[in-house]
């Protein structure tokens, strides 16, 4: 046994000393992979000190170190390709047995890797935040030398023409010597190299990189038929990897009566009046104004409930969250469990007739959570799996570069990438949805959500520029919500926060103005249901409201969301108008069908059909619309809505992880989710007043104000004045049969 380690030791060292890149890659990556794991550890959680509930992550060391681990094999298998790539001529002479100078292997690599990095920051500057803002403060100089002076286009030019002339040397030394077997090798090793990489196939770069290095033949010894199986394996799994979630149709759905696509095109926290057309501003989204041109535009459209995942169950069912079961945005199994089964949903209808797809990036991770009957699921998943990996991955910021595509595009290398909340670029996710465009046999149902808009807001290159250029400071690029921070910025800092919140809905626009170009560009437009909204929108520091949004109810700026609606050709409804009467998402479902010709006589739907609008400008009746908050993140500040509320924990320590659920990040003790729901503000509002129901630790406050006068409710209306509210609220929840009346409070019934 001493003898083999002797052989072994002797091995490695010889290796070691002829410049071996495999070698000095995985020495280069592991070293990069320590430094980064003791400098770059944060316990920020999209800004958010955690440090105080670190005792909660104990139970997740498994699933970190499983995730390093993947991160560093991922990283190798890149850095190894790259250093064969890079060094040109001096690996093909290695191979020859020739040794390569050891400092040139690093300086390759540290070059290939400044050249990636400073390129990334360029592009992305808020993926970059938390290392520049809270572990490496002291670089922030860096950060703005680059964004300030440098486009992402210089960096991979640079390293383009490095690779080039690499790549140039390489190939004219073989054909020169007459090695035409390696010359073909070597350009096969290239295709695959780049093919893999844009499949962020790890596996795929590895066999690429040993089948060049080794000279691997098929016909030499049954070694290396083991070895060629073993590859297949992991070329095999590889793809399997990458395969989309989605689900096989049923006959059923092969017959359809409506050749009628449906496209709806959203973005998280877009409010309606921050859209070009209605603020007067020209440049400011020129796409979805010309949309808007062309459609029949809501002026007065309401969320049902300021966050994203009881909104778009709201929306997808046309129910409220208390018939649905979804009513914040960690439901456990039981919440679940009605929604696509008991409960109808507009994609689960219309799968019988359309092909269904939803594309999103992490705003969209609740799409996999639930069953809403989209066919083909193309975004992230949410789960304790999933946090822990997005940790690692933000905490190895050396291997960020590759996985956000600076070196010349790149794919999904570890799948929480998508799910990352500072990389909300549409460009990466624009292609799935223009692969629903391809499929022909069938109409398509798609939903497209962005995720730019939603915080830290992460408009990308050169969208970002859009700012202050003068202005330098922690909102520079991006900006995270704190709920439990209540102080409030100066106004310098405001009007940044704002800035960047307008850039990242221009770079919305233009990923809108994309996707009609291609509908327009494939003969699509005309026959498509083309459909713009929001889940909800977004206060940002108006009067008293703090900024973000599901904590209250007051102002326009967070249940005030863009309803825009463009019927296609055949419709027989071809109007083209502004209608100011109020509405509520759940409008969207009645109409959708009222389009495609499909009775919803027994769906017991809550909204209206807006293919039937009045000929006035509003409706004839007095109508009101309901909404509700979230769940409160965070029990502390100062803020106005923490002071009357019913408290409840910190959510960190409300969730639990169900491993029975896929890991699955829930609120599932029942006298939590009891007290959740008991403590929620509701609003019941017309085009002119607004109610708010708020039950607080003294009694049930109703507060009531004038839309019209007092549009960021400041002054308070006697509670009188809003009594026809006030009864028709309670005849909504009562008569729903999912709430009781205790006093004056509603308390949610127990399912029977």
């Amino acid at each position: 046994m001493s003898e083999f380690w002797s052989k072994f030791k002797n091995s490695i060292r010889s290796e070691f000393n002829s410049g071996n890149p495999w070698i000095h890659s995985g020495v280069f990556v592991f070293v990069l992979t320590l430094l980064c794991l003791l400098t770059n550890t944060s316990l920020h959680v999209m800004g958010v000190d955690i440090s105080e509930f670190i005792s909660l992550f104990y139970g997740l060391i498994p699933l970190l170190l499983r995730d390093l681990g993947g991160v560093f094999a991922s990283s190798y298998a890149f850095f190894v390709g790259a250093a064969i790539l890079f060094l040109g001529p001096d690996f093909s002479e290695w191979k020859k047995g020739k040794k390569i100078r050891i400092y040139k292997i690093y300086l390759i690599l540290f070059s290939v890797l400044f050249f990636l990095f400073c390129g990334s920051v360029s592009e992305y500057p808020q993926v970059y935040g938390e290392f520049f803002y809270y572990r490496h403060s002291w670089a922030i100089g860096f950060l703005y030398f680059i964004t300030d002076h440098f486009s992402p286009f210089f960096f991979k030019s640079v390293l383009f023409l490095f690779l080039v002339v690499q790549v140039v040397r390489t190939g004219l030394s073989f054909w020169k010597s007459k090695f035409y077997e390696s010359l073909i090798r070597y350009s096969v090793f290239i295709i695959l190299f780049y093919s893999f990489h844009l499949l962020g196939s790890a596996w795929g770069i590895l066999t690429a990189s040993a089948f060049y290095s080794f000279d691997i033949r098929f016909s030499r010894s049954k070694k290396d038929l083991v070895f060629v199986a073993v590859v297949l394996i992991g070329f095999g799994f590889s793809f399997f990897t990458k395969t989309r979630n989605g689900s096989s149709v049923s006959k059923e759905a092969l017959e359809y009566s409506s050749n009628t696509n449906v496209l709806i095109i959203s973005a998280d926290s877009i409010r309606q009046d921050q859209l070009g057309f209605v603020k007067g501003e020209k440049d400011k989204t020129p796409n979805i104004d010309r949309l808007a041109s062309e459609s029949l535009v809501l002026l007065d459209h309401h969320s049902t409930i300021p966050r994203t995942f009881p909104s778009w169950a709201d929306f997808l069912s046309g129910k409220y969250s208390f018939e649905h079961g979804i009513q914040d945005m960690f439901p456990d199994k039981e919440d679940r469990s009605k929604l696509g089964n008991t409960i109808a949903t507009l994609p689960g209808i219309l799968g019988k007739s359309h092909k269904t797809f939803v594309v999103s990036s992490f705003a969209g991770d609740i799409f996999p959570r639930a069953n809403w009957g989209f066919q083909n699921v193309y975004a992230p998943n949410f789960s304790a799996e999933t946090l822990t990996q997005q940790r690692t991955i933000e905490s190895q910021v050396f291997f960020l570069p590759v996985l956000t595509g600076t070196f010349f595009g790149g794919g999904e290398y570890l799948s929480s990438i998508r799910s990352l909340p500072s990389l909300g670029d549409d460009s990466r996710i624009l292609p799935d949805l223009f692969s629903v465009f391809d499929k022909k046999d069938r109409p398509f149902f798609a939903l497209y959500f962005s995720s730019v808009t939603h915080f830290p807001y992460s408009p990308p290159y050169p969208f970002y520029k859009n700012t202050d250029r003068h202005y330098y400071g922690p909102s520079k690029y991006f900006r995270f919500v704190d709920p439990s921070n209540s102080e409030k910025p100066d106004k310098k800092e405001q009007e940044q926060i704002r800035s960047i919140y307008s850039a990242s809905l221009t770079a919305f626009d233009f990923s809108v103005g994309k996707i009609l170009e291609e509908l327009k560009r494939r003969k699509l437009y005309d026959d498509t249901l083309i459909i713009l909204t929001s889940d909800h929108g977004e206060s940002l520091f108006e009067e008293d409201h703090s900024h973000g949004h599901g904590e209250h109810l007051r102002g326009e700026g967070v249940t005030k969301i863009p309803l825009i609606i463009k019927f296609p050709k055949s419709f027989e409804r071809k109007e083209v108008r502004n209608f100011k009467g109020i509405t509520s998402s759940l409008d969207v479902f009645p109409t959708i069908l009222s389009v495609l010709g499909i009775s919803s006589e027994n769906l017991s739907l809550r909204g209206k059909d807006l293919t039937r609008l009045p000929k006035e400008e509003t409706w004839t009746e007095d109508r009101s619309v309901y909404s509700e908050t979230g769940i409160w993140f965070s029990d502390r500040g100062d803020h106005f809505f923490q002071k009357d509320r019913i408290r409840y924990p910190n959510i960190l320590e409300l969730h639990s992880i169900d491993p029975n659920d896929g890991n699955s990040v829930t609120v599932s003790d029942p006298y939590a989710k009891e007290t959740v729901l008991f403590s929620k503000h509701r609003m019941l509002q017309t085009r002119t007043k607004k109610l708010i129901y708020i039950p607080s630790p003294n009694g049930v406050l109703y507060t009531c104000y004038d839309r019209i006068s007092d549009p960021w409710n400041t002054n308070p209306l006697p509670a009188s004045s809003c009594g026809d509210l006030q009864r028709k609220l309670e005849l909504l929840l009562i008569g729903s049969g999912k709430w009781k009346k205790a006093g004056d409070y509603f308390l949610p019934k127990a399912e029977l």
